[in-house]
């Protein structure tokens, strides 16, 4: 980034690989460099073996399923939603589920006038997180 090479994404690719590694670094710059490399390399495995996990036990829960026919919802977002939230009987409403999950806007409402703040924290944070991030996939999916 300091030559103004900027790959992003691409760094990630063989080719970006191989030109990230004939940079002349400095010694130390070198040894982090390929430290962080090597980290890299050893949990690139581990990472294929928990994601395939986690689509293995997706495939085997109907409602993963049908959630992941929602634009933007993967294996992970759908199984952490299955798991964190149980069976739907537990919720009365769809209201019920967003301010279980922190989703629901603080309200200072006085004098006729409602105001709508920040989310309110209480909730699973990662789940929270998934879901915006499913929402973002999805946007950027279908602009419609």
């Amino acid at each position: 980034m300091n030559e103004g090479l900027q790959r992003k994404s691409r760094l990630r690719s063989q080719a970006g690989r191989a030109q990230l590694e004939s940079f002349a670094l400095a010694p130390w710059t070198t040894r982090r460099r390929d430290d962080l490399l090597r980290l890299l390399d050893q949990l690139t495995p581990q990472i294929a073996e928990l994601s395939q996990a986690v689509e293995q036990e997706a495939e085997r829960r109907p409602e993963v399923q049908r959630l992941m026919t929602h634009p933007g919802v993967g294996p992970i977002t759908a199984l952490a939603f299955v798991l964190v939230l149980g069976t739907a009987d537990r919720f009365r409403c769809g209201k019920q589920v967003g301010s279980y999950l922190g989703l629901i806007p603080c309200e200072d409402s006085s004098a006729g006038k409602q105001r709508l703040g920040q989310l309110s924290k209480p909730g699973n944070v990662l789940l929270r997180y998934l879901l915006v991030e499913a929402a973002q996939a999805a946007v950027r999916c279908d602009a419609q």
